[in-house]
């Protein structure tokens, strides 16, 4: 491959535009902000709760099946995301974190989202149903925010957080 410059070239405006932009990135903050559907959560609990679903329960929930509660639900959610995220860890928010941080959260919400069991129950409610959608905050130097809007995963897979 050709390279994008030879030594001694000097960097076009676009070049340069791009250089500044990558030197502000690490001092850009993301906060993560999931917006809980709790008619979803409560109907998801419901499923996970009940013998129809045989697969077993993920490490990362803290109740026993049968006695799994929606809040219980959301709170071990996010204390696993919390493991890889940089900043404080509210009801349903993490911030700040940095560029590196967010990407793993949404990895991690990946991983939530691909497990067996999720997709298990998941799976008995109705086809547009989501548990949370996902909204994106940044700090740069000033403020804002947009949902996250996730592909959905490949079939038969469905969609949990959008």
């Amino acid at each position: 491959m050709e390279p994008m410059h030879h030594a001694g070239d000097s960097m076009g405006c676009y070049e340069k535009a791009i250089v500044k932009e990558l030197a502000r990135l690490p001092s850009i903050v993301f906060g993560v902000t999931l917006r809980w559907d709790t008619k979803y959560v409560a109907e998801f609990v419901a499923v996970a709760n009940s013998s129809r679903i045989t697969t077993e329960l993920p490490a990362w929930f803290s109740q026993p099946r049968g006695q799994i509660t929606a809040n219980g639900f959301m709170s071990d959610t996010m204390a696993s995301l919390k493991q890889v995220a940089g900043g404080l860890a509210r009801e349903d928010d993490l911030a700040p974190n940095t560029m590196m941080q967010s990407d793993n959260i949404y990895k991690r919400l990946g991983h939530i989202e691909m497990d067996p069991f999720v997709q298990a129950c998941i799976a008995e409610l109705k086809s547009e149903t989501y548990l949370a959608s996902v909204l994106i905050r940044y700090e740069c130097p000033g403020f804002g925010s947009h949902p996250a809007n996730f592909q959905p995963p490949p079939s038969p897979y469905r969609l949990v957080f959008r």
